[in-house]
């Protein structure tokens, strides 16, 4: 046997030998922990909704007994929050039928009341479209909704395109009082239930609509008209807001004022020209504090105008800023009402209800008018203000390009803003209420996005692409 001469040497060649070795197979012993890991991980999750989906069910089940025995609907209190009434959304239950008990929509006689009761306690489900119009199977019935998909789809896609955090839009037909779109979203699903088209919300410079009408039916008022004011166009400055109506450096006209929603100017004409009892009484003509006769939950619509006692709370409630609530229905149907001579129509969404043989069972017969709120002489002038607001005012930004192009060619729209804080969701409210008309169609449609301090869309933008869609797809 060979005598090793250089011990240490050896030692260095035998160590370098197993460092080698063992960089070789540390990738490799790498790559197996990882994948053990990712396996271990991926079958954890898999057990974990397993048996989140299997408890749930097995509650779900426990809960569908108790279903059918006199739901009663969601209530608000006068604050605009729902109370916690326990209830089973729609896609709690895979049948609707099953959810009222097999007499409403598995028996041969058809009651609206009873659909009436069903959507007290369900949202409606607009996912299948049939011959142009969104359907729903309940039992042995199918209900045809009103709802354009164009314009529904729209709603769907500019909400999640923009991810706001919260968003909701109403679009009526102002001829016919049909609902063409109506659509909540939130960016986080599991406060869903915060926004809807069919709660009541601050509406902002929206109620400047209503002071508007009062000054041109009651008092007069016409777009040249001038009103004097100090401080700029914003603000809730008391010390500007109490002046004497013909106090006031800067003057702006009526048309102007309400374009560019300027707070004091209209504060100014809700307290010193139109007054608590008039502006309340165009409130209610606007079916506020009143009960719009719709099949689904409806909120009411809500203002209180303030005594001449409290004078400025009274002109903060004139330009929008205190005591109202509205929908995003009621908004669209103040629109509609302008570009319908004054008509305030009743909204409705069912088209028709179908049984199981194919005989129409309900169908909606023709145009109901719940109040003329302003006369078509009021309406031709307010219309005129609010072409205004996009081609002059605030909402210029939504409807014209970055090279100043109008990008509805060949449509008229106008509309009007609305921009206030609110907490319930809490955020700024970015308000829009308008239409869209050519000589063949017309849409009215109102937009809510709820944004944080800062935004991608307003209310607006939500506007402009739905009427375009409404046209142009």
């Amino acid at each position: 046997m060979e005598r090793i001469k250089d011990w240490k040497s050896y030692q260095h060649t035998l160590n370098r030998s197993k460092r080698k070795n063992s960089n070789i197979l540390r990738p490799l012993y790498i790559f197996i922990f990882i994948i053990a890991f990712l396996v271990i991980s991926i079958g954890g999750v898999k057990l974990f909704f397993f048996l989140k989906n299997y408890y749930a069910k097995s509650v779900l089940n426990k809960q569908q007994t108790f279903l059918g025995t006199g739901i009663r609907p969601i209530k608000f209190d006068g604050a605009g929050n729902n109370k916690k009434i326990k209830t089973l959304s729609a896609s709690s239950s895979t049948n609707g039928a099953a959810a009222l008990g097999k007499k409403y929509f598995n028996s041969h006689n058809f009651s609206i009341k009873a659909l009436q009761r069903y959507f007290a306690s369900h949202s409606p489900k607009f996912n299948t479209v049939k011959n142009g119009h969104y359907v729903q199977k309940l039992g042995k019935y199918t209900i045809v909704y009103t709802l354009d998909p164009v314009v529904q789809n729209e709603a769907k896609k500019v909400l999640a395109e923009y991810s706001v955090p919260f968003g909701a839009v109403a679009a009526i037909n102002p001829e016919t009082g049909a609902v063409l779109g109506l659509y909540s979203y939130a960016s986080n699903k599991s406060k869903k239930t915060e926004i809807s088209g069919l709660k009541a919300y601050r509406p902002g410079s929206l109620a400047k609509i209503v002071t508007a009408s009062a000054a041109i039916e009651s008092k007069g008022f016409y777009p040249g008209f001038n009103v004097c004011y100090n401080g700029g166009l914003y603000g809730t400055n008391k010390n500007y807001w109490i002046q004497n109506i013909n106090t006031g450096n800067n003057r702006i006209s009526f048309r102007l004022a309400f374009a560019k929603s300027c707070d004091i100017a209209f504060g100014k004409i809700a307290g010193y020209y139109v007054g608590q009892k008039l502006l309340q009484k165009y409130f209610d003509k606007y079916y506020f504090n009143r009960k719009i006769p719709f099949i689904l939950n409806l909120q009411d619509s809500t203002s209180k105008v303030p005594p001449a006692s409290e004078f400025y709370n009274l002109e903060l409630t004139g330009a929008g800023f205190k005591n109202t609530r509205v929908t995003p229905i009621l908004a669209a149907l103040m629109s509609a009402a302008v570009i319908n001579g004054g008509k305030l129509l009743d909204p409705y969404i069912i088209k028709e209800v179908i049984n199981s043989k194919g005989h129409i069972v309900y169908k909606h017969k023709g145009v109901r008018v719940l109040d003329n709120p302003i006369t078509p002489s009021t309406a031709a002038i307010l219309k005129e203000l609010m072409i205004s607001t996009v081609t002059k005012g605030i909402g210029r930004f939504d409807f014209y390009n970055t090279y100043n192009q109008y990008m509805l060619p060949g449509i008229i729209t106008g509309g009007k803003t609305g921009t206030i804080s609110g907490n319930n969701p809490t955020g700024l409210y970015q308000w829009f209420t308008g239409f869209g008309e050519t000589k063949n169609r017309k849409i009215a449609v109102s937009a809510l996005v709820v944004e944080k301090p800062v935004w991608r869309i307003e209310g607006g933008g939500v506007s402009e692409k739905i009427i375009y869609s409404y046209f142009f797809k």
